[in-house]
């Protein structure tokens, strides 16, 4: 049992009237002063109203760490792949090509190109004919490929060499090249022109292409130099394989045999 001092007024003592006009009586100094006794209380244990403890609080673990997956070795390949059985197995077929397809040609550039390399070494007119004639005609699988020189002065035309027509006495004619239907078009347009025929010849045709047989299709360029034509070449019937190319072929050829004529007439 615990004792706490309370304070509490006692019932048998009255409370002290206060008089009008008296003089409240202090104690001399140093003199102890006098208190009343005051009543105690005694309270019991369940008395006292304490506050419940706070109950402690625990910190939380941290989570386990996550399991670490550890990749699995592949597996081994296998020491030897079973065969597939005898009825799965199927010969391949040769796939035919399509009847509309064409083989592809190679580059009629390299042939020029090595046929070419020994017109530099040349100081004849005619060699130099004979030349272009027959790197022209290999390089194009052309039926035949005739070199003309043109002459300003007299408006004449002159067939210095011919490839595959040989034996038809193409070689050395000549024919006036303004009434030419095939290199009158070639001297107006300065470049080549393509004139198909397919086995039919007009009456204005050169006699040449009479004597050369009906052609399907003639390619004719002229050989320009100072602006003026000094030569005109025609390939007829050439591979239809290379008929994108034949008047750049052609184009090329009359170029070098130009460059021939403009060196052989400056000396």
């Amino acid at each position: 049992m615990r004792r706490l001092t309370v304070p509490r007024p006692s019932p048998s003592s009255p409370p002290r009237p206060a008089l009008a006009g008296a003089v409240p009586i202090l104690p001399a100094i140093g003199a102890p002063l006098i208190r009343e006794r005051l009543e105690t209380l005694d309270l019991e244990d369940d008395d006292i109203v304490e506050s419940a403890p706070q109950p402690a609080r625990r910190s939380s673990a941290p989570p386990p760490p996550l399991p670490i997956r550890r990749s699995s070795a592949p597996p081994p390949p296998p020491a030897s792949v079973p065969a597939p059985p005898v009825s799965t197995v199927r010969a391949t077929s040769i796939a035919t090509p399509l009847p509309g397809l064409r083989p592809s040609a190679p580059d009629p550039t390299d042939v020029l190109f090595d046929g070419l390399y020994e017109l530099n070494f040349v100081h004849s007119l005619d060699d130099a004919a004979t030349l272009c004639a027959a790197a022209l005609g290999a390089a194009l699988g052309a039926r035949a490929v005739v070199v003309h020189a043109h002459d300003l002065a007299r408006r004449e035309l002159r067939a210095l060499a011919a490839h595959g027509a040989e034996q038809c006495g193409v070689v050395g004619s000549t024919e006036p090249s303004d009434d030419d239907l095939v290199a009158a078009g070639a001297i107006c347009n300065e470049g080549p022109i393509t004139m198909r025929f397919d086995g039919e010849l007009p009456r204005v045709a050169p006699r040449r292409l009479t004597a050369l047989g009906a052609p399907r299709t003639v390619v004719a360029v002229p050989a320009m130099a100072w602006g003026r034509c000094l030569g005109v070449i025609e390939v007829i019937d050439a591979d239809e394989r290379f008929a994108p190319r034949v008047a750049d072929a052609a184009m090329y050829v009359a170029e070098r045999f130009a460059e021939f004529l403009s060196h052989r007439v400056a000396a």
